[in-house]
This record gives structure tokens, sequence and C-alpha cells, in this order.
């Protein structure tokens, strides 16, 4: 199953695509929304988890033996025991669930994260491919509630990259409200309205050079 359809019905995504159509039609930009699950899989912070479990662990029997006297033969070898069950047992659970692992992840990484697939979604999709260099990406990752737009180089010369805050803003107080379709659709149609208070006006020759398609970034988590 596809993310898009895991997370949108079908009229959504119509929606969605009739969305780009309509902001389009005010300007000679193309715009191009593309979806992730996630922009990393964060599987390196799984080590981490194995690490604060095992601190936990190895407190707890600390703690077990200084202030309730409890005292075992061999306590240096289940003292390490412990930190090492408690390890392993956070390695599995950050490992296997990672609505857990991400909570892990400073906000920083993922933003990183966010930024670098972006701009690889930007070239893969090939955003660039337009006459006047007129294209938008509109990236959405869903797991980490992260929106970035890029636009190209002729846009991005015309509008003030903050002028795009607004665009984000929607999307992202859309997944927070669970109201995902209605947030990325106000952001598409922002988006034309903006192009269109900055004179990037649609041309008497003007071709659908990129499709209206809504790209599907995968799964990765």
């Amino acid at each position: 199953m596809s993310i898009l359809t895991r997370y949108f019905s079908k009229s959504d995504l119509d929606e969605i695509k009739s969305a780009v159509g309509e902001a389009e039609s005010k300007t000679a930009a193309e715009i191009v929304p593309f979806f992730a699950e996630s922009s990393h899989h964060y599987k390196e912070w799984a080590w981490l988890g194995a690490f604060l479990m095992g601190g936990v662990t190895g407190v707890t029997f600390y703690t077990a033996q200084k202030f309730y006297g409890l005292v075992w033969s061999g306590e240096s070898f289940f003292a390490v025991l412990s930190v090492w069950i408690g390890a392993l047992l956070g390695l599995s659970i950050t490992a296997l669930f990672p609505k857990i692992r991400i909570n892990l992840v400073s906000r920083a990484a993922k933003q990183y994260f966010v930024d670098l697939r972006a701009k690889e979604a930007f070239l893969d999709e090939e955003v660039f491919r337009t006459k006047n260099r007129t294209g938008i990406l509109i990236y959405i990752s869903l797991f980490e509630h992260f929106v970035r737009v890029l636009p190209d180089k002729e846009i991005a010369r015309i509008v003030p990259k903050s002028e795009w805050n607004e665009a984000v803003k929607l999307i992202v107080e859309g997944m927070k409200s669970n109201k995902k379709k209605e947030g990325i659709v106000s952001s598409i149609l922002f988006c034309g309205q903006l192009l269109k208070k900055y004179n990037i006006q649609i041309e008497k020759d003007d071709k659908n050079e990129i499709s209206n398609e809504i790209r599907d970034g995968g799964k990765l988590m």
C-alpha cells in the first residue's frame, strides 16, 4: 500500500490534485506536491535507546542494593547483567517501534534530514525542468510534521523566502489538527495567490510542463 492511500482517501487526493490545477491556472509556476512518510529511518537512534535503558536498569539495580538492602552473591556480575539486559531491551524496543524511536531524535537532526530529503526530491522529480525555472516543490514529511517549500531559482529571485512561511504553516496546522487534506489544499491555493501577487503571470503559450500528479516518496521507517 502506498503512503498516499494510507493517509488519504481517493477524494482527498483528487481535491489536492484539483487545487494544483487551480493554482497553476493563475500563474506560470508548476507546483509539485511531494509526500514522504518520513525523511529518514532514524535507526541510529536505537543505540541511544539501548544506552538509556541500560542506564535505567543499572541505576535500578544499584538503588535496590543501596536503599533496600538487597544482597546477592556475585553482585558485580548481576550489576553488569542488568545493564546488558536493559540495553538489549532498549535496543529492541526502539528498533521495532519507530514512534518511540523518533522521540529520541532532536529537532535539529530531524530538520537536517528533512532538508536533505527535500533537496533530493527536488532533483529526483526534476522540478527544475521548466522553460523559465518556475517550478515549486511542496515537500511534506508526515512523520516529522515538517514541510519545506522549495521554489526554483526564478521564483526564489522574485518572492522573498519569508513569504512561504504561511504555506508551511497551513499544512503543519492541518496535520496537527487531523485536517491534513484541508491544510494542503489551502496551502497550494495560497501559493497560487502568492505567485499572482508577485506578478508571475501565466503566459499565452503556457503548457503544463510538469504533471499535476501527487508524488509518493515511499516508506523509510
